[in-house]
């Protein structure tokens, strides 16, 4: 308490006698300038009215020529304080007759009084009638002007002293009667913070900004009251409510711990399983693939020995073809099984874009006669010649595999007379997108590239835009799906331009 008190204290009273301090010095000061102004001027007028009347008692000398009455009458001065000399000039600026301080400088045209700090000068002119017979310089001092300061300013201290005390006991009763107040709104907020009772007021009463201050504070405190009472019987209700609840939980908790054991176990199962088949598919590829060297091998040692018939030989080329095209099949799913495992090593080369979409028009030859459907491959808005070279960098039989699965989707994706057409965009990013006029079934829309998804295909595997998708990561490429009821199905794949 006695740090705020005395800090706000020194403020107020600082504030107090700061004021009146400043208003009497600057009225002293304001007084003192007065005052010494005001003696310089007299002290002038004075010195202005004593040259007149020398100046009409020396015409005769002047006009006679007599420069011993001249000078009887300005030592005369003599007797006068604040005369310092006095010199008579002539019409033609010649000293008739000085006595004292002589003057150093005359001018005939000057009229006004020269001041300057501790002297001063007067002219005045000497004529007898309308004639001008010369000019009278009177010289001069402001040698009592530093005794009259002292006392002023002696006085003015002793004044200043004076009502410095006085202020300093008034300052002294304002302030604790601004404090006081204030003092006690401290006390009690410390007491409140130190122990927290809401029922602490500040007996304090007036109709100042103060009183209001108090009045509001005493308010606030009586809500504060009241609501931590309502908080303190609403907890205890709350309490008890969590207890209740915290059993109830404790008893969920308990079953749903049961049921997250069962469907860990159950995942758990699952998984094993998962792994199990894969492993299963993974080794029944590579057990195939060792099996079809021999569906493979023996049909080339029969047609290398000879000896039989033309149908004999065009059946085994097509056991032979069987075989390679069954060895391809394994080889690629062994493919897709490492693409998925993220373990797959690209073999990369450049691949011309347009040879290889071209070759895949006449693959599709027999399809595209079947369905009733065309084929456009445009080149940055324009029908390719068959000329024109794009290429990627890639793996031309992956490459081969995913635009065959994807064309082969749009050809079956079109009604008769349509036309599938491919678009590819050449920039900083190679853009091949593949369009057609049916849009995907909404039921597999949000899974066009999950593994097994395929609506109304008899032979369908849902593996096409599933490996298409593996294959385009693999590559880095980006591959999207856009399709609607207006504009049909657009398949992209966008890859990094190849700048070799």
């Amino acid at each position: 308490m006695t740090v705020f008190q005395s800090s706000l204290g020194r403020k107020i009273g600082a504030a107090i006698l700061g004021t009146t301090i400043f208003a009497i010095i600057l009225s002293m000061a304001l007084t003192i300038a007065s005052f010494v102004h005001s003696y310089r001027m007299n002290t002038i007028q004075k010195a202005n009215g004593l040259a007149q009347i020398m100046a009409t008692s020396t015409i005769s000398a002047l006009d006679f020529n007599d420069k011993e009455s001249a000078l009887e009458v300005l030592n005369s001065l003599s007797l006068i304080p604040n005369v310092a000399g006095a010199t008579i000039f002539t019409t033609t600026g010649e000293v008739f007759v000085s006595c004292g301080s002589k003057a150093s400088v005359f001018s005939k045209f000057k009229r006004e009084p020269y001041v300057n700090l501790n002297s001063f000068s007067v002219i005045q002119p000497i004529q007898s009638g309308d004639e001008l017979l010369g000019y009278l310089t009177l010289e001069g001092t402001f040698s009592d002007q530093g005794d009259l300061l002292y006392h002023v300013a002696a006085t003015s201290a002793l004044i200043l002293i004076i009502v410095l005390g006085i202020g300093i006991i008034a300052a002294n009763y304002f302030r604790k009667k601004i404090t006081h107040p204030i003092w006690q709104l401290t006390d009690t907020v410390r007491d409140i913070s130190t122990r927290k009772d809401y029922s602490k007021r500040v007996a304090y009463k007036s109709q100042d900004e103060i009183g209001y201050l108090v009045s509001e504070f005493n308010s606030m405190l009586g809500k504060i009251e009241l609501r931590d009472s309502w908080l303190n019987s609403h907890r205890e209700m709350l309490e008890t409510i969590v207890s209740q609840r915290t059993k109830e939980l404790r008893a969920k908790q308990k079953q749903l711990s049961e049921k997250n054991s069962q469907l860990v176990k159950q995942i758990h199962e699952r998984r094993t399983a998962e792994m199990i088949r894969e492993e299963v598919e993974r080794i029944n590829r590579h057990d195939l693939k060792s099996s079809l060297n021999l569906v493979i091998g023996y049909p080339e040692l029969l047609l290398n020995k000879g000896n039989l018939t033309p149908e004999q030989s065009k059946y085994i080329k097509r056991i032979a073809a069987a075989g390679y095209r069954m060895l391809d099949m394994i080889q690629f799913h062994l493919d897709i099984f490492k693409m998925e495992q993220g373990i797959y090593s690209l073999r990369t080369m450049s691949v011309d874009i347009v040879e290889l979409l071209c070759s895949l028009e006449e693959e599709m030859s027999l399809l595209l006669t079947q369905e009733e459907v065309s084929l456009s491959i445009i080149l940055n808005g324009n029908e390719i010649n068959g000329t024109e070279e794009i290429t990627i960098k890639g793996e031309m039989v992956l490459l081969r595999t995913m635009f065959r699965n994807l064309i082969k989707n749009s050809i079956e994706g079109s009604v008769k007379g349509d036309v599938v057409s491919i678009i590819i965009e050449k920039g900083t990013y190679t853009v091949v997108s593949i369009k057609n006029s049916l849009p995907v079934p909404e039921e597999i829309r949000n899974r066009f590239f999950n593994k097994y998804v395929s609506v109304g295909k008899e032979d369908g595997t849902g593996l096409g835009t599933y490996s298409a998708q593996l294959i385009a990561k693999t590559h880095n490429a980006e591959i999207t799906m856009e399709t609607s009821n207006e504009t049909g199905t657009v398949v992209s794949a966008k890859f990094e331009a190849d700048i070799s």
